[in-house]
């Protein structure tokens, strides 16, 4: 059987198209709503999430795999959280669970974190073991941005007493589909179904946080977060302002943080007059 030039093209077409639609395929925002609607919370307060034998199965094969030279066995398995994150060039959302295992040699079981991404339906771990320390350490990169993370609990956010329940996780999540809808976006252009109501908040916050500023310029909506544990529940927007400060030509940027919940406004960035720059205080700095 013979083949044209052009049907070797279309061909060949069809199957780059294919393989480039494989590779962009990303997780959607409905995967979230649907997997946030699959959590089962008893009266307690204790959360379960969706399909939690078939994770388990996954991660003592990962630690089996992971550490075949210095783990002997998993003992139990913790799940820990889930979080979701969005933004115009971003989306992901992950469990983390917390394996208790028996390390060779050693009587006192150890334990290690592992993430489970929904959407790949695979696990993965960055801890390493530190046979001097007979411990399971976070990589020392990984670790740095943690600790260059904001603080949400000093920003009134995370370890609330008046925290959001499921039901407003999924509104939330629902709320950038009605605008997608509404507007006709795109992903990259996605933004918080109350954008305008939040911008006039963050406009009132910087005026009174920050005397230095003459003015807002841009209020830039960056991204949202989505917090659940059996401890804590929280979420977060994070948008970046564009202010004009007094005695300073160029314009600068600061972060600023919205909380559905409360409706509030926070930032923990400072002006640093030698810099003429707004930045987040270092952890290391303030000790």
């Amino acid at each position: 059987m013979k083949f044209s030039f052009f049907s070797l093209f279309i061909l060949f077409v069809f199957i780059y198209s294919t393989t480039v639609s494989a590779q962009v395929q990303r997780v959607k925002i409905e995967d979230f709503i649907v997997e946030h609607d699959g959590f089962e919370e008893n009266e307690a307060g204790e959360i379960t999430p969706i399909n939690i034998k078939e994770i388990n199965k996954k991660i003592r094969f990962f630690v089996e795999e992971r550490y075949p030279e210095i783990v002997e066995f998993t003992r139990n398995i913790i799940w820990d959280s889930y979080k979701t994150f969005l933004s115009p060039s971003d989306i992901y959302h992950h469990h983390t669970f917390i394996a208790q295992v028996k390390v060779n040699d050693l009587e006192r079981l150890k334990y290690l974190e592992v993430i489970y991404n929904p959407f790949v339906k695979k696990v993965k771990g960055d801890f390493e073991w530190i046979p001097e320390d007979e411990e399971f350490y976070l990589i020392d990169e990984k670790e740095e941005k943690k600790d260059n993370a904001a603080d949400l609990i000093e920003l009134g956010i995370s370890n609330q007493e008046q925290k959001p329940a499921l039901d407003n996780f999924i509104s939330e999540h629902q709320g950038f589909l009605d605008v997608m809808e509404q507007k006709n976006l795109k992903d990259s252009e996605i933004i918080p179904i109350n954008v305008q109501e939040i911008n006039k908040a963050i406009r009132a916050f910087v005026k009174s946080k920050f005397n230095n500023v003459e003015y807002t310029r841009n209020i830039i909506w960056d991204s949202y977060t989505s917090f659940i544990s059996p401890f804590d529940k929280y979420h977060h927007h994070n948008f970046i302002v564009q202010v004009k400060v007094k005695e300073v030509k160029r314009l600068k940027y600061l972060e600023v943080f919205y909380n559905p919940q409360t409706e509030k406004v926070t930032s923990d960035f400072v002006w640093i007059k030698t810099d003429e720059e707004f930045f987040r205080p270092k952890k290391t700095d303030q000790q």
